[in-house]
């Protein structure tokens, strides 16, 4: 139902770890495709601090915190919070991921 709604992409850096510095590491980039909805608003991030998100997007693919989504006009987003939405058999059926 969802995937009609998923007409946009965007460059999804899944992160991977640190390196021996402390700096995040990622994988290869890959395109998914979802839908971007700009519209500020309070968000709740993984250790409960508050934060002030400018977008938000959904998809399919399982996006979590600390990734990177690189939208359209190149502007990179790390990731704030992912929260999955299942259906009522228990599957996942797409992801709300705030930035």
């Amino acid at each position: 139902m969802i995937g009609q709604y998923l007409a946009q992409t965007a460059t999804w850096r899944r992160r991977t770890g640190q390196d021996g510095y402390g700096v995040a590491t990622f994988a290869t980039d890959a395109t998914i495709t979802c839908r971007w909805e700009w519209k500020r608003r309070l968000v709740r991030t993984l250790t409960g601090d508050e934060i002030v998100s400018e977008a938000r997007v959904f998809t399919r693919d399982a996006v979590n915190a600390g990734d990177v989504l690189v939208d359209p006009a190149g502007r990179e987003w790390t990731v704030i919070s992912a929260s999955p939405q299942y259906a009522l058999n228990g599957s996942e059926l797409f992801r709300e991921v705030a930035l």
